[in-house]
């Protein structure tokens, strides 16, 4: 009896583990039953299933990637190649409608054959002498372009990358021919910014310069307007101290002093040894005759 339970027990063990589905890292699965898709979306873990008439679905969530090799014509019409990796991820809520729209072979459906047609009209904008500079506005425009296409459908674009752009030579060289010639007319405009600010530096020197000889030749005028204002000052001051003066020698010189002043010259000559003639109205005295 004991040998018949370890045989049942292994069998319904065996029953129950092939009722659940583990549903790995990185995924998300759909439980089709019938043909038809159970609601809800099964995420990382054990899910329990039925064992007939059950499909697991399952889909790769993970950022992937996708490289290809694409032809495009300018906008003058010149043919050219690119090398481009694309990375892009599924979203998982969207997975049922990927399902039903596209089956599990979304990738050429979605992203190849999209691609292709937003490449080539982002490149047919652009002219070929532009491609390698405009690299980077190329791969931001893809990546905008793509997100409007598939987003919708459930799909987002992490990362456009242009590999190789190869140009026909002619282009190669009229590229080149244009970039020499953006150098150097770039070095010109350095080198005329560099003579301009020189150039502006000797003005602002020479100005500078002017200024302080004009500010000394004011400073030279003022000193000696300033002089002549202080000698004026003291010839004025002179002359009222020599016209105060007669003032008060007029004040004084009556004509008693001016008598006295002129018999004391009178009295001088009198006692001078040398003969004389001597008139005099009683004033000042007159000498006629100066005998030694």
């Amino acid at each position: 009896m004991k040998s018949l339970e370890i045989p049942f027990c292994f069998i319904i063990a065996v029953f129950l583990l092939q009722s659940c589905v583990i549903i790995r890292p990185g995924e998300v699965a759909l439980n089709v039953r019938y043909g038809k898709i159970k609601p809800g979306i099964l995420l990382p873990g054990m899910h329990p299933i039925g064992i007939f008439g059950t499909k697991i679905v399952r889909f790769d969530t993970r950022i992937r990637e996708y490289e290809g090799k694409f032809n495009l014509h300018t906008e003058e019409g010149i043919e050219v190649n690119v090398d481009l990796t694309l990375t892009y991820h599924l979203l998982s809520d969207s997975v049922k409608d990927v399902y039903l729209n596209f089956g599990t072979d979304y990738k050429n459906i979605v992203i190849v054959d999209n691609l292709t047609s937003v490449v080539r009209a982002v490149g047919a904008k652009l002219k070929s002498a532009d491609l390698i500079d405009a690299r980077a506005s190329m791969e931001k425009a893809i990546k905008d372009d793509m997100n409007a296409l598939i987003r919708p459908y459930g799909f987002d674009i992490d990362l456009v990358l242009l590999q190789h752009i190869a140009l026909p030579q002619n282009v190669v060289a009229t590229i080149e021919a244009k970039l020499n010639s953006e150098q150097i007319a770039k070095k010109t405009l350095i080198d005329n910014e560099i003579k301009r600010k020189e150039l502006d530096f000797v003005l602002e020197k020479q100005r500078k310069e002017a200024e302080l000889e004009i500010i000394k030749q004011r400073l030279t005028l003022d000193f000696a307007i300033e002089k002549q204002k202080k000698e004026a000052e003291r010839l004025l001051i002179e002359a009222e101290a020599i016209k105060k003066q007669q003032e008060i020698i007029n004040a004084t010189l009556t004509d008693k002093l001016l008598r006295f002043k002129s018999l004391e010259i009178t009295r001088d000559l009198v006692k001078s040894p040398n003969s004389k003639i001597i008139i005099t109205d009683g004033k000042s005295p007159v000498i006629v005759n100066n005998n030694k």
